[in-house]
């Protein structure tokens, strides 16, 4: 990786290589919460406190920023009838301070869910005992709207980032055209009447109740180099074919990165639904957990299965590592492709996606190299699907060619992403294997499948690095 130094001097959007790690699903099956990004806080004792909300908001302790599978204890609750609150308080993001912690809360009003009504806000509060019990100062952040029958109104699910320069920056998401847009305010103070909105170049609209420009479909999850002072944000886009990461210099004007962080077919949030959902992503180091980043950091997700409704949400935690090149690169992205073992199952499973049972029930079996997130732009590429068995039994999970699952007896489960057809410099190859004694499919990078079964044929070649 490079040097803080030679990031911020030779940075340039092409120029960013990204490897994304594998998954670990470290919280859930939940359907109380996880329904907005997961925040941290590192505690005086060194341990990570984590945040977790539907409509209200939970802590979790544990030892490292993974560390989410303890029990919880609730900090927030719902406000009461009429007020901004009364559906909800969700702890969307925090900072702490030397004398305290900064809470950012996302509320909603009006709300008939069952109709897709709701109307949302962001609140300010203070907590002086690292987010045990807050004081909750008011709303921030309101949109331009009244609560409307049938509809979701106002401003909010908005994430927040320190621009160390003096001033908290919210991207926030409007709902009367799903555009975000930015308020700051200063850090001194990031209370009710402080925070103004960007529009028409400058911020001069009011937090409550102003007008703001807006910065385009690009989601509210936001970070910053810590290199250059460079501005991030996240969102999934499955126009895009997945997590969409851009960057800014001036906190308003984004540049995107041409390849998906994940792949993604669709977003699906009328569940259960064929598709996976990842929602609410968010970012942190490995240190303070805050979302201020180094060339290493943690993409963080919530999670629902093909198949599966709100009910069963996970938390997945993902390691990102990048680096950046002086000339633009191509591809950009890899995403890891793991192989976990269900031996009780007799379940070899080669795959991008979360685990279910991670490191329980499945053990992590293989790094297999770097799958790319988007066809190669000149070079001849291979789509591949990860499927499941549909017989009775135990479940066969098979990764291959785009488009040939369903006519072998199997469900597609996703997109798991492209090989190369030919070997490259710097690639490995992919096999597609199977065990006929246990009967179950498998990838391997060897022609002899390490033993374990016989080839079938290759699929493609794999990023090694």
């Amino acid at each position: 990786m490079p040097s803080g130094e030679s990031l911020a001097q030779s940075f340039c959007t092409q120029c960013l290589s990204i490897r994304i790690g594998r998954p670990m699903v470290s919280r859930g099956p939940a359907g109380d919460e996880l329904d907005s990004p997961y925040n941290e806080i590192k505690l005086t004792s060194g341990q990570r406190r984590g945040f977790s909300s539907n409509a209200s908001s939970y802590a979790v302790d544990g030892t490292d920023p993974w560390s989410t599978g303890g029990a919880r204890r609730r900090v927030l609750s719902p406000g009461s009838t009429g007020a901004y609150n009364e559906c909800g308080q969700w702890m969307n993001d925090t900072e702490k301070v030397a004398s305290g912690v900064h809470g950012f809360i996302h509320a909603e009003r009006s709300c008939d869910y069952g109709v897709g009504q709701t109307h949302k806000s962001m609140a300010y509060a203070w907590s002086t005992d690292e987010g045990l019990s807050w004081s909750v100062r008011g709303q921030i952040i309101t949109g331009m709207d009244a609560p409307a029958a049938g509809s979701i109104t106002g401003e909010g699910d908005c994430t927040f980032v320190d621009g160390k320069d003096g001033y908290f920056y919210a991207y926030c998401l409007r709902a009367r055209d799903w555009r975000t847009i930015v308020a700051r305010a200063p850090v001194s103070n990031p209370g009710p009447g402080n925070w103004f909105k960007y529009f028409n170049g400058v911020w001069s609209q009011p937090g409550l109740g102003g007008d703001a420009t807006s910065l385009g479909s690009l989601g509210v999850t936001a970070g910053r180099w810590t290199a250059n002072g460079d501005f991030l944000l996240l969102v999934s886009d499955k126009w895009f074919g997945g997590l969409k990461l851009s960057f800014s210099r001036d906190k308003v004007n984004f540049t995107t990165v041409g390849e998906p962080l994940v792949p993604l077919d669709d977003e699906n949030w009328n569940r259960p639904a064929p598709t996976e959902l990842i929602a609410y992503p968010s970012v942190m180091n490995y240190d303070d957990v805050s979302n201020q980043l180094g060339s290493t950091f943690l993409l963080t997700h919530v999670y629902v299965q093909p198949g599966e409704g709100f009910d069963k949400r996970y938390l997945v935690f993902r390691d990102v590592s990048t680096s950046v090149s002086p000339s633009p690169v191509t591809p950009q992205v890899g995403i890891a492709l793991s192989r976990w073992y269900n031996a009780s199952a007799k379940d070899r499973w080669t795959t991008t996606a979360p685990v279910v049972g991670n490191f329980s029930t499945y053990a992590y079996d293989k790094h297999l190299g770097y799958v790319m997130t988007k066809p190669h732009p000149t070079l001849p590429s291979n789509k591949l699907e990860d499927c499941v068995s549909q017989w009775p039994g135990h479940p066969d999970h098979l990764l291959t060619n785009d488009g040939t699952c369903t006519s072998g007896g199997y469900t597609r489960l996703r997109t798991a992403g492209w090989l190369y057809r030919d070997s490259q410099p710097g690639t490995l190859p992919v096999y597609r294997c199977y065990n006929a004694t246990d009967q179950y499919h498998f990838a391997s990078n060897q022609a002899d499948c390490e033993g374990l079964g016989g080839a079938e044929w290759l699929l493609g070649y794999a990023l090694a690095q």
